[in-house]
């Protein structure tokens, strides 16, 4: 019986030793794995944030998904996979986005706290779309090697839901994957057919590939994982390479049409713009700009949005812009609000150097809680103690299908600051016959930030969807001349008073790229694939 008791109670020892032992093992593994999520997580927002502009580290974008597939793979439940994917995106998209309270707090008139909720919030609200992408991981995995393509699939997908939401409703698509290369011509030439969204796709393939190669299980697999993401950028930096020219356009001898042109930069204060007490000082300095414009045998001039203290049609104004055509003898495209009826417009107005007729073009999509805004009735109510929402303008969006204006017979496509993001309406004018196409902007809300870089690298991606040179005129910067290609052979510093002048060549009659064809036919292709397998997925792992 003694024997017995001294059995047991060695054996009881043993278990409380070896229970000991494996909560100690159980929170170290916990510890190891939170770790190791963490360092995912933060390797793949670090990544994000270095290869947006203006750090503009392009080729880290092909690497930058990677460390969250490989997270993201180890984790159970569609909940914690999404969640972990909304935590990566709220990082990398804060770190993008930091300027929105600079915006805010400088530029609105927001105090801190209002000025860190928006930034916070906005990045939060973005943040989703990743989420998304992230709880379908969750689902996805179980297809095996057909798992990087069904991300870079989401990733598009998701994209171009949230871009075509924005379009119709409200949403703010700044941030895609396609714009990190901006600054790599090569690689951009693919939007020619798919627009930014094959530009995303090639980017995410890679890195998804390259992080499910360390995720699954085999040596052999995850070599070909590698493989297929270099397969991907060498196929399409080989066809950038092969069909972009050796040298700029401009340093080439054009055969075609070309328009000369002017982009003045006149670098007036935000804060002296609306002020009464500057309006002869910023006059002086656009007459002073004008003059510089004489004898250079210019056919168009372009001045940034809101140009003018007030509006071109009044007098003084009117008088001074007229004035400066006819010595020039350049058309002049001016920013300036645009008043019909009793409706008030964020607009431009196209000035002949003969007197004939003025043009004019009414900004379609207008910034949400700037220019106008969205659910005013519900807003307001909610945040009626805020004084900045008096102050908010309240404008009218300008028709949809409106057409290129006419430069002496050229067809000219026309946007104002915010609509760079949105190819539609590119693609809309391209196809109504724009030679190239004009977008003006203020920009100096922005401050000296990482957003004017950032609003840049959005036309480029603009210029090699349409095929089309874009000119490119900012208050403060940057002003910007972009060839076909997506190259900028011209650009103003930030914050600097410049005239920039270039020769933009004229494409020979109708011709038409792939993208501007279809439209975006390839967006459509991978959101069909992504929610036919994800919806699939779903059905079989709950059988």
């Amino acid at each position: 019986m003694r024997e017995f008791r001294e059995t047991i109670s060695q054996q009881d020892a043993q278990a409380e030793k070896s229970s000991a032992w494996v909560r100690v093992k159980t929170v170290f593994c916990g510890a190891a794995r939170f770790v190791f999520l963490l360092a995912c997580l933060l390797g793949t927002a670090w990544l994000m944030y270095q290869s947006y502009p203006n750090k503009s580290q392009h080729f880290l974008a092909w690497f930058a998904l990677a460390p969250f597939i490989w997270g993201v793979a180890k984790i159970k439940g569609f909940w914690s996979s999404f969640f972990y994917g909304w935590l990566t995106a709220l990082l990398f998209n804060a770190g993008i986005l930091y300027w929105i309270y600079y915006t805010c707090l400088h530029g609105g008139g927001l105090s801190q706290g209002l000025s860190v909720a928006a930034w916070l919030g906005l990045s939060g609200l973005l943040a989703v779309q990743f989420g998304i992408v992230g709880g379908a991981c969750y689902f996805l995995k179980r297809t095996g090697g057909f798992f990087p393509v069904l991300v870079a699939c989401g990733v598009v997908a998701l994209e171009w839901l949230h871009q075509t939401v924005a379009f119709y409703f409200l949403g703010f698509p700044w941030i895609m994957l396609g714009y990190t290369q901006w600054n790599a011509p090569e690689i951009l030439q693919i939007a020619s057919f798919t627009g930014v969204y094959g530009v995303s796709f090639a980017v995410a393939f890679a890195g998804a590939s390259i992080g499910w190669a360390f995720a699954e299980p085999g040596v052999k697999k995850g070599v070909l994982h590698m493989l297929a993401a270099a397969l991907v950028f060498a196929c399409v930096y080989g066809y950038g390479h092969k069909v972009l020219p050796a040298k700029p356009l401009g340093e080439m001898r054009q055969p075609l049409l070309s328009l000369n042109t002017a982009l003045i930069q006149p670098n007036i204060d935000q804060y002296k713009k609306w002020s009464p007490q500057y309006e002869a000082e910023i006059t002086d300095t656009l007459e002073q700009l004008g003059k510089k414009l004489e004898g250079k045998n210019l056919m168009l001039a372009v001045w940034p949005e809101s140009a003018v203290p007030g509006a071109l049609t009044e007098e003084k104004y009117t008088r001074l812009f007229e004035d400066i055509a006819a010595r020039s003898g350049a058309y002049q495209f001016i920013g300036s609000n645009v008043e019909h009826e009793t409706n008030q417009y964020v607009g431009a107005y196209l000035l002949p150097p003969n007197a004939a007729a003025w043009q004019n073009y009414r900004k379609i999509k207008l910034v949400p809680f700037g220019e106008y805004i969205p659910l005013e009735n519900l807003v307001r109510s909610a945040f009626k103690n805020v004084e900045v929402l008096g102050e908010l303008g309240a404008f009218t969006p300008g028709p949809r299908e409106q057409k290129p204006l006419d430069v002496a017979g050229v067809s000219v496509g026309e946007t104002i600051c915010y609509e760079s993001i949105f190819p539609q309406l590119w693609l809309s004018q391209n196809r109504q016959g724009a030679k190239f196409f004009v977008n003006i902007t203020n920009d100096a809300w922005f401050f000296k930030t990482a957003a004017p870089y950032q609003h840049l690298a959005v036309n480029v991606l603009r210029a090699v969807e349409t095929g089309r040179p874009v000119l490119r005129a900012a208050n403060t910067g940057f002003s910007a001349y972009i060839d076909p290609f997506g190259r900028i052979e011209k650009q103003s510093g930030l914050f600097t008073q410049e005239i920039l002048t270039a020769s933009v060549p004229l494409a020979v009659g109708d011709s038409q790229n792939f993208y501007t064809q279809f439209g975006d036919w390839f967006a459509w292709l991978c959101a069909a694939l992504f929610f036919t397998l994800l919806i699939s997925t779903m059905v079989f792992a709950y059988e």
